[in-house]
C-alpha cells in the first residue's frame, strides 16, 4: 500500500514539473534608456494566468499598467491540429535616475502554481541637454538635425572581446553598425580579409535586428552584421583591415509648406551613405618558454580520452583506437597524437572526425582521431601511453594529459587467412593482401597474321563509302538551313522567345543591383522586342492597340492579353514613380516570365 502511495506522489510530481516546464513567462524591456524617458516593461505568458506580482522597481516609477492583451492561433499540418495562446502584460515606466538597475523575476499564478519570469537589467544614462523652446521650434529643430548625417550618428565598428592574446587563443570579433537615424536597408559591403587569422563564422540571424546600446553616455540603435571567432596564426602585431558598409538612410524630404497638413504630405528620400570602420591592431604573445616536449600548439581548456574497441583478437583482425579531445579551444587545429605502435602492427593514417560549435564563448565540441591497426602475428603486445599537452591561457600554464596503456592479446589466425583477404573489419575498408602477382590471361583470342593485305577487303570499301554518305547528308542539311535563314520572318519568330529571355536575364541582373529605372527599361525592351519578333512587326508600328487586335485575332485568351498590357502599364508608370520595394520588382519579374511563356504556347 505504501509503495502505491509513494508511486502516486511521484507521478503527480513528475506531471506537475512537466507542465511547469511547458509554461514560458518572459520579461522584456529596452536595455538602455535615458533619465526621464518613458518605456515599456512587458511580460509574455503562453498560458492564461492571474495575480501578476511585480518585484520592487528601484530607479523607476510605474506610470501605467498592467494593460493586458491576448492572442490565439490554430494550425492544421498534415491533419494535426495545434493551437497556441499568448498573453501580454505591459507596464509603462519612467526612468528617474542614472545607473544599472536589475529587475528581479515577477511571479504569476497559473492553474494554482506560481511561475517566475526571467530577470533583466536596464541601464539608465544621463539625458541629453535639449533647449527649452516652443513645441513648433522643437519639431523643426528635430527635423533639421535629423537631416544631418555625421560620423556621430551613424558609424560601423569591429568590436573585439580582447586586444592582447596568446598564440592560438581565440578572439570574438563582432561587426556592428551604430545609428541614431532611420535605416531603410544596406547596400554593398566589404568585409576584412582577416589575414593572419583562422576565422570561423558564428551563426547569427539572417535579418539584422537593432537593439539599444549605450556608447559613452549616448544611446544608439546597434545591429550585429557578422560575428566570428579568430585564431591568430603568428605572433606579433596583427592589424585587422577596416570594414566598409553602404547604409541606406531614410529621411524626410525638405518641404517649403508651413501648415497643419504638412505631416500628412511629407514624403521620404533614401540616401546612400558609405561608412568605414577604423583598423584594429591585436598583440599576439608567444607561449611561455617552458614548453613540454608533447606540446604541439593546442590552446584552451581541454580533456583527453582514449579507447580501443577490443583487446583480444586474432592475427589480421582489425582494431580501432579512438582518441577524443574535447572542451573549449582551438580544436580545429589540433594534430593527431603519435603512438609508438609495435613493429608487428600495420597502422593506417588516422581518420579525423570533428563535432564543433562556434559561439561567443569560443569553439566548443570535440575532435576524434580513429587509428586502424592490424596485428599481423600472434603474441602479447602493449601500446605505450602518449602524453598530450596544451596551454591554458586563463591560468597561463601548460597542462599535460596522458592516454592509458593498452594491452592487446593476439592469437594465431587460421592458416588459410595468411596472405589472403581480411574481411572482419568493423566500419572499415576491406584490405587485400597477396594480390601483387597477376595470372596469365587464359581466354580465347584469334591471332592475326603479320603482313595481311588491307586492300580489297570490306573495311577498305566502307572507309570510302561512309565518308561519302556523311558528306551528302551534311550538304542536304546545310541547304535546308540556308533556305530557312532566308525567311527573315520565320527566323525572327523562332528567336523571339530566346531574345526575350536574354533581356529578362539582363533585367534580373538590374534587379539584384537594385537599379530601378534600368530594371523597368529592360522589362519593356523584352516585351516590345518579343511582340515585334513574334508578330513580325517593326518596332515603329507597335502600339498597345494593334498588339491587342493581333493577339485577339490569334485567339489568345483575354486574361493573358490583359496581363500583358498590365505589365506594360506598370513598367511605364514605375519608371517615373517613387522608388518601389524589391519585393514588388521581383513579383513583376516573375509575372513577366510567366506571361511570355504562356504567350509562346498560345500563339
Amino acid at each position: 500500500m505504501k509503495k502505491i502511495f509513494f508511486l502516486l506522489i511521484a507521478v503527480i510530481t513528475i506531471s506537475n514539473s512537466a507542465i511547469a516546464e511547458k509554461i514560458k513567462f518572459t520579461a522584456s524591456a529596452p536595455r538602455v534608456v535615458e533619465v526621464g524617458e518613458q518605456f515599456r516593461l512587458s511580460y509574455s505568458l503562453n498560458e492564461k494566468g492571474k495575480n501578476i506580482q511585480l518585484p520592487s522597481l528601484t530607479g523607476f516609477r510605474i506610470l501605467m499598467g498592467p494593460s493586458t492583451s491576448s492572442s490565439r492561433s490554430t494550425q492544421i499540418i498534415n491533419g494535426k491540429v495545434s493551437s497556441s495562446s499568448a498573453y501580454t502584460y505591459t507596464y509603462v515606466l519612467l526612468a528617474e535616475k542614472e545607473g544599472k538597475f536589475p529587475i528581479q523575476p515577477a511571479t504569476i499564478s497559473v492553474d494554482g502554481d506560481e511561475v517566475q519570469s526571467n530577470s533583466i537589467t536596464i541601464e539608465v544614462v544621463k539625458a541629453e541637454n535639449k533647449p527649452k523652446n516652443s513645441a513648433t521650434q522643437n519639431q523643426s529643430e528635430n527635423k533639421a538635425s535629423a537631416q544631418k548625417i555625421t560620423q556621430d550618428n551613424l558609424f560601423v565598428k569591429v568590436d573585439l572581446d580582447r586586444s592582447s592574446v596568446y598564440m592560438g587563443e581565440h578572439i570574438v570579433a563582432t561587426i556592428k553598425v551604430y545609428t541614431r537615424l532611420t535605416i531603410a536597408g544596406f547596400g554593398d559591403s566589404k568585409f576584412p580579409s582577416f589575414d593572419g587569422f583562422l576565422s570561423q563564422e558564428i551563426p547569427t540571424p539572417g535579418q539584422i535586428s537593432l537593439q539599444r546600446e549605450n556608447i559613452n553616455g549616448t544611446i544608439y540603435n546597434a545591429g550585429v552584421i557578422r560575428k566570428l571567432i579568430l585564431f591568430p596564426q603568428h605572433t606579433g602585431k596583427i592589424t585587422i583591415d577596416p570594414f566598409e558598409l553602404e547604409c541606406i538612410v531614410r529621411q524626410h524630404r525638405s518641404q517649403n509648406r508651413q501648415g497643419f497638413f504638412d505631416d500628412f504630405f511629407d514624403n521620404y528620400q533614401d540616401i546612400r551613405v558609405p561608412r568605414k570602420s577604423k583598423p584594429i591592431t591585436i598583440r599576439v604573445k608567444d607561449f611561455p618558454g617552458n614548453k613540454p616536449a608533447s606540446f604541439n600548439g593546442a590552446v584552451g581548456k581541454l580533456r583527453l580520452s582514449a579507447t580501443i574497441d577490443k583487446d583480444s583478437v586474432q592475427a589480421n583482425d582489425a582494431i580501432t583506437l579512438k582518441v577524443k579531445i574535447s572542451g573549449n579551444g582551438n580544436l580545429k587545429l589540433i594534430n593527431p597524437l603519435k603512438f609508438d605502435f609495435p613493429a608487428d602492427f600495420e597502422v593506417y593514417d588516422p581518420k579525423t572526425n570533428q563535432d564543433l560549435k562556434s559561439s561567443a564563448v569560443g569553439m566548443t565540441g570535440s575532435t576524434t582521431f580513429e587509428y586502424l591497426i592490424i596485428p599481423r602475428h600472434g603474441g602479447d603486445y602493449k601500446i605505450p601511453s602518449v602524453d598530450f599537452s596544451f596551454f591554458d591561457p586563463a591560468s597561463k600554464i601548460y597542462r599535460t594529459r596522458s592516454t592509458p596503456k593498452f594491452k592487446i592479446k593476439v592469437s594465431k589466425g587460421n592458416s588459410n587467412s595468411e596472405g589472403g583477404v581480411i574481411s572482419s573489419f568493423s566500419k572499415e575498408d576491406v584490405k587485400f593482401i597477396g594480390k601483387d602477382i597477376r595470372f596469365i590471361k587464359t581466354n580465347e583470342f584469334t591471332p592475326r597474321l603479320k603482313g595481311e593485305v588491307f586492300f580489297g577487303t570490306l573495311n577498305f570499301y566502307l572507309a570510302y563509302l561512309i565518308p561519302f554518305f556523311l558528306f551528302v547528308l551534311a550538304f542536304i542539311f546545310n541547304q535546308k538551313r540556308i533556305k530557312e535563314n532566308a525567311d527573315l520572318a520565320r527566323v525572327k519568330n523562332k528567336r523571339a522567345n530566346r531574345m526575350a529571355m536574354k533581356r529578362l536575364k539582363a533585367a534580373s541582373a538590374r534587379l539584384k543591383a537594385k537599379q530601378k529605372e534600368e530594371f523597368y527599361d529592360e522589362i519593356l525592351k523584352a516585351l516590345w522586342g518579343y511582340t515585334s519578333d513574334k508578330l513580325n512587326l517593326p518596332l515603329s508600328d507597335l502600339s498597345k492597340k494593334n498588339i491587342t487586335e493581333i493577339l485577339d485575332s490569334k485567339e489568345v485568351e483575354k486574361e493573358l492579353i490583359e496581363a500583358f498590357m498590365d505589365i506594360l502599364n506598370t513598367c511605364e508608370f514605375a519608371r517615373y514613380a517613387p522608388s518601389s520595394g524589391s519585393s514588388e520588382m521581383d513579383k513583376l519579374y516573375q509575372n513577366t516570365m510567366e506571361t511570355i511563356t504562356k504567350l509562346e504556347k498560345s500563339i
